[in-house]
């Protein structure tokens, strides 16, 4: 049996609730950005979604850093080649700026011609400098030490 008191917070709590969402709010999501921006989060733009969501595919074959060995280029996306690079910077984004000075279009252009499941090299890199520029300008705003 249901207490008269039980009765009225139910039926209080589904006015509410009701209430809430018939009446417009504003989105959040400005807000949220700018809060979290610095920690490195994923970007809300649909373009780089599309791009994480295709670098996100990467099997891990070891097809692009066997490439890149052979262009003399290993280390052009990072320390542990660009394997690493991809799968790092998909599942970690805002981490760090893994892109050395090697790390040309033509180069990213030949990785994505051997990735057997087509990993946007060129795109994913432009999105990383990008990033790591929109992270770096948050961050002097906000004093925080740089990650290394």
């Amino acid at each position: 049996m249901m207490s008269f008191e039980s009765f009225v917070k139910l039926g209080w709590s589904f006015f509410k609730t009701v209430l809430r969402a018939a009446l417009p709010r504003k989105s959040e999501l400005q807000r949220f950005s700018s809060q979290y921006r610095t920690d490195g989060m994923l970007s809300a733009e649909a373009s780089d979604h599309a791009v994480y969501v295709a670098a996100g595919r990467c099997l891990g074959c070891g097809a692009c850093d066997l490439k890149a060995l052979e262009s003399g280029a290993a280390t052009a996306l990072g320390p542990l080649g660009p394997m690493a690079f991809v799968q790092s910077v998909s599942r970690h984004p805002g981490m760090s700026n893994p892109l050395g000075d090697g790390a040309d279009a033509a180069l990213l252009k030949r990785l994505e011609a051997v990735c057997p499941v087509q990993v946007p090299f060129v795109s994913l890199a432009a999105v990383v400098r990008r990033r790591h520029g929109e992270l770096s300008e948050a961050r002097r705003g906000l004093q925080l030490p740089a990650r290394s």
